[in-house]
Parts: C-alpha cells; structure tokens; sequence
C-alpha cells in the first residue's frame, strides 16, 4: 500500500489520498447515513423518496484550489465513482434541493430550492484569538483545545435538553475546529429564520468594554435564565482548570494577569482585599480562583459576614461579574453565517485536511474531555497501518482495510454514538410510514 512518488515526510499528498479514497474513506456509512434510508436500489417500498440522495448538493475542492459546486449522485456507487475519479482535497455537503442540483442552471429559479438541510454549527479556534494566550491563527495547543471542548459541551446539551434534538453529530475538523451536524427531521425542516433563531438562543454577548479596558460588559439578569445557569455550571470547573490555572491560559498565574481581572470587580474594597489574600507567589492559578469565589460569595460563617458587611457588597452585582468572567473566556464563539441559511455548505465527515492530512473524524459528545486532536491519524498514519498490518498477517486479504487501521475506532464512534440511534428512528419513522399506507388501503 506504498503512497508512490510524493514527499515522503508529508502527512498529506496526492498519492496518500488516491489510496485512501480507493480503500479506506467509509463510503457506506456516508450514504447510509445522507440517504436516510432513502435508497434508490431498494425495490417495492412505496414510502421512499428514490431520488432523495440524488438532489442533495456537494461540492468538491480539487487540485490547484479549484471549486466544484452543484455536484450530486443517484446512489452509493455514482458516489463513490466521483470521488475516486476527481481525488477530491476537500468534500462539502451542501443541503437536499428541489430538483438535482447537476439541472439547476436548466431549471428555472423560482423551482429551484432548497427542500431541507441539518442544522449545522461551526466552531473555529480563530474566533479565540483575543483571549488565548497561547497560539494564534491556524495553530493549535494542548492548552487551547480545551475551548472546543468547553463548546461542544454546552451547545450539545442545549441542543438536547433546550430543544429536545437527539441525532446529534460531533465532528473534528481536521486542524483546529469542531463541527455539528443536527439531523432529527425537525431540524433538517427548519427555515432559515428559525435556524437564526436557534442560534441567536445559544449566542451570548460578552466581552470587555468598547470603551473601557477595566470592565466587562453587564449582560445578565437575574434571576438568570435556566440554560445559562446550566452552561456556568459545565463551563466553570473549565475555567479553573484550563482558563485561570498555570498549566492552562494562565488568566490568575501572574500578578499582571490577576490585576488586570480584579480591575474588572465592581467593588474597590472587596477589589482590595482580595489582591491581599490572592498576592502569594506559593498559589496556582487554579487556587486564586477558588479564593476568589469564596470571598464574592454570601459567607457562611459568623466572623466572615461581619467582614462582608463591611465591604458593602452587592451580591446580584458580584454574581453577574462571575458570570460574565466566566462567559468571556469561555462561552462557545458560533460562527452565526454557517447555521443560518439551508444552502450553506460544510465539510463533510472522513474526509482529510490538505494542511495537516489529519481525517475529519467523529467526536463522543459524551466522552469529549478525551478526544485528542493530536492522537487524531493522518492518511500517512493510515497507509502504514495498513502495511504493517497486512506485513504481520499475509493471509489477511479477506479482512476490511479499515479493520485494519484505528479508523475502525472513528467508524465504532460514529454508529455508537449518532448512527445507530438515528437509523433506528428512520425504521420506525418508515414503518408507521408503511402502516398508515396500509391503513387507508383497507379503508378505501
């Protein structure tokens, strides 16, 4: 399974790619899973759409950065023939249409549309910039991930609990991003302004002042709305950990750092005697801030309220400016432009980033504290699992290429967590489909 010609230090090559789509890109779980059962091959159901897989958009990104929109297959096999014949360096999938997206210029416009499209969200480290003092651009750390995965956490937990969706896909996009696919048919059906809406729902604006480098912006109320109160709770043990500990972004390790935040308190005796008890060179990051939790909060003992009382605290004020610390460093970033509108393409699942060659894998949104981006294989990693695989064991021609490599994982993820679930809603929803034909059958 050698990659030929091509840098051989290189994750990502031409050659690397050509093996992987003819081998190892999982082509039967990408239909299964965009046809929703809908299979043109299947004979004598009078319930399925047979073209359904037909008028969905994708695009390709081929050599040289050329850009192929409206592309689209009849089924499984003209799909994976198209892949295989233009080796595309990205794949994009784009919404169900009309009509065959192939026919939209032979179309007229009013009757080309879009029918539907999962509600996808996209988060991109980028949009971190202003607050992770560890990378910038492009690059990716240990340090920073961790703001993926304060985001996966709270969007994945509103989207199930706030709006009761439950085929929820989590994917890595393959350098320094997650994204969501949201696949239950409510979601797929959603207009435009509805999608808006969800996500302006789960949007807060935080931030410092325009005006002012020493406060942040007063956004809540009490008494807080009940998704948020949910988010703080998932994203403060985060923010100790990753935001203000030493080993994190070190927002409390520094005496310049932790200044700069107490400026932020709106209340300068209470400002004060905190830098009192937090100006200790012996503390981490992570325990400068549980000190200063202990002493904006109401106190429990007697002596520890006598000295409260004293500082006049407002304690709605200091809940906010909790909140809002919180919320700033911490709260998902969603790229608004991506979730909007139907006709927005994203990338598609499995397939390889052209600057790092890492694979566009599944993420357990129940498990995400253990995804490791940099553990993530890269089409070289994948190849050469192959040849040491099939090196060890020569008789092994009957055994699936993906079996043989930690691909197999990414695929076990993506039917254990989203595949399995959803597939069995699409029996269910075709059977009752089947029953209610049947019924008005014997009525008529």
């Amino acid at each position: 399974m050698s990659s030929g010609e091509g840098n051989k230090q290189s994750d990502f090559s031409v050659d690397l790619l050509r093996i992987y789509y003819g081998r190892l890109f999982p082509y039967q779980q990408m239909f299964d899973w965009l046809s929703y059962g809908n299979d043109a091959a299947k004979e004598g159901s009078s319930v399925i759409d047979k073209d359904f897989f037909l008028r969905r958009e994708w695009s390709f990104t081929i050599e040289d950065d050329i850009y192929i929109r409206y592309q689209c297959f009849k089924d499984k096999a003209e799909f994976m023939a198209a892949i295989q014949k233009r080796q595309p360096h990205k794949i994009d999938i784009g919404a169900v249409f009309s009509a065959p997206p192939k026919e939209h210029t032979t179309i007229r416009p009013e009757l080309f549309n879009t029918v539907e499209r999962e509600l996808v969200f996209d988060v991109d480290m980028t949009d971190y910039d202003n607050i992770r003092t560890c990378c910038t651009g492009a690059a990716i750390c240990r340090k920073c991930w961790p703001y993926m995965t304060m985001a996966l956490k709270v969007v994945d937990r509103a989207l199930r609990e706030d709006f009761n969706f439950k085929h929820i896909l989590w994917v890595y996009s393959g350098r320094r991003g997650v994204h969501c696919w949201v696949n239950d048919p409510d979601a797929r059906a959603l207009a435009n302004e509805a999608r808006a809406a969800v996500v302006e729902y789960l949007s807060v604006e935080v931030g410092t002042n325009e005006n002012s480098d020493r406060k942040i912006k007063s956004t809540f109320s009490h008494p807080v709305h009940p998704s948020l109160r949910r988010a703080y709770d998932i994203l403060e043990p985060m923010f100790e950990k990753h935001i203000c500990d030493d080993e994190g972004q070190g927002l409390l390790a520094t005496r310049s750092s932790y200044t700069t935040v107490l400026n932020t308190i709106p209340n300068a005796p209470l400002r004060e005697d905190i830098y009192k008890e937090i100006n200790d060179d012996s503390l981490s990051g992570a325990e400068r801030w549980r000190v200063m939790k202990k002493m904006i909060m109401p106190a429990t003992t007697t002596a520890d309220q006598q000295r409260q009382k004293k500082r006049k605290i407002d304690y709605l004020e200091m809940d906010r400016w909790r909140y809002e610390l919180v919320f700033t460093h911490c709260y998902p970033r969603l790229d608004a432009n991506v979730s909007k509108a139907q006709n927005h393409l994203l990338k598609s699942p499995f397939c390889v980033h052209p600057k790092t060659g890492r694979v566009c894998v599944p993420i357990d949104p129940f498990d995400a504290d253990k995804f490791d981006p940099f553990s993530v294989p890269t089409v070289r990693a994948l190849c050469n699992q192959v040849d040491a695989f099939d090196r060890a064991n020569p008789n092994s021609s009957d055994i699936p290429d993906i079996d043989k490599t930690s691909l197999k994982d990414s695929i076990a993820t993506f039917d254990r967590t989203f595949m399995n679930g959803l597939w069995k809603h699409i029996r269910t929803g075709f059977r009752e489909k089947m029953d209610k034909q049947n019924s008005m059958a014997i009525d008529f």
